[in-house]
């Protein structure tokens, strides 16, 4: 698959916008089961309140950012064998797009999607900072990020992260629409506790930015699962090794995808940083807007495919969980 590139357009500046193929839980989490211990969440608190969160915010100086390790899973996971139970089940909708609604500010004109963007974190177990990218879905409560597992938690022996952002559209240090701190961070038990890849997936609530709701502000990714394992799909990332910086995101538009053991896959190359970038049904070039019915959670080595874990029933179970946080 080949890069593409369209502009970005900020205050008059024009700029390349490239594109291409691309431990247990805290004493302040808590878990809700259904179905099992491995689809059951566990949801930390990251910050208490949105003045707490600020210190996640001032963390990242563009020099911190800058030196941030793309993120990796750890070397234990695996996915387990079990199939994905629902994948000839009727496909569901959670949460249908949504257009930003509040004024465009700072003078930003982008010519693709700002819905998506870049997540920075600490990890207290290691000491590191690291680096994913994620995308804004769409939820009552207007605060909602879908990102990949290991992109929030550390899987089994890790703990969360902290100091976690997002940072819509992010493009070589531009920040054009703010900076958003983690309220809570929520992912599987299979994942914490078993580095399961079939449970690699994250859900953030972030803290408003001063009277501003991020779905508001930048728009809100559709949600859907049981769609099956072929799609066809746009997956959007910010890669950061084999020559990729990590400063320009990066988009493999409109491709086939397929089974995978218990998994679903395609053919982007996207590498280390890409990690929780979404996959896209539906995805509208205009709007910048699609249906996410996957996340960026491992590559092959050389990267020729990358994976998802399937989105079947078990979204519905983090979705509910999340929804109004």
């Amino acid at each position: 698959m080949q890069i593409r590139k369209v502009v970005l357009a900020a205050s008059g500046a024009v700029f390349a916008f490239a594109l291409t193929i691309p431990a247990a839980a805290s004493a302040d989490s808590h878990s809700t089961v259904t179905h099992g211990v491995d689809t059951a969440v566990s949801t930390h608190k990251s910050a208490a309140s949105r003045s707490s969160a600020e210190s996640a915010e001032n963390y990242w100086t563009p020099r911190r950012m800058r030196r941030a390790v793309e993120a990796d899973t750890p070397a234990d996971a695996k996915a387990s064998r079990k199939a994905a139970n629902d994948a000839a089940a009727e496909p569901a909708q959670l949460a249908k797009p949504q257009k930003a609604t509040s004024r465009k500010t700072r003078g930003v004109r982008i010519a693709t999607s700002i819905v998506q963007g870049k997540v920075y974190f600490h990890n207290p177990t290691n000491g590191g900072d690291y680096a994913c990218s994620a995308a804004a879905v769409n939820n009552p409560t207007k605060n909602m990020v879908f990102t990949a597992g290991h992109c929030v938690h550390g899987g089994a022996g890790g703990t969360w992260a902290t100091n976690w952002v997002f940072v819509p559209a992010y493009y070589n240090g531009s920040r054009p629409y703010g900076t958003w701190s983690a309220k809570t961070l929520t992912t599987f038990n299979g994942w914490i506790n078993n580095s399961d890849l079939n449970y690699d997936i994250g859900v953030v609530n972030v803290w408003d930015n001063g009277s501003n709701k991020l779905v508001n502000t930048v728009g809100g990714m559709g949600l859907g699962y049981n769609y099956g394992y072929s799609n066809t799909v746009t997956v959007w990332g910010y890669p950061a090794a084999f020559g990729y910086d990590g400063e320009l995101p990066y988009v493999c538009q409109n491709i086939p995808t397929w089974q995978d053991g218990s998994r679903v896959q395609n053919g982007c190359t996207m590498v280390e940083g890409a990690s929780g970038g979404p996959w896209l049904r539906d995805y509208n070039e205009t709007t910048g807007l699609g249906t996410e019915i996957g996340v960026t959670s491992t590559r092959t080595d050389p990267p020729a495919y990358i994976d998802s874990a399937y989105f079947d029933n078990k979204i519905q179970t983090i979705y509910d969980n999340t929804a109004n946080g």
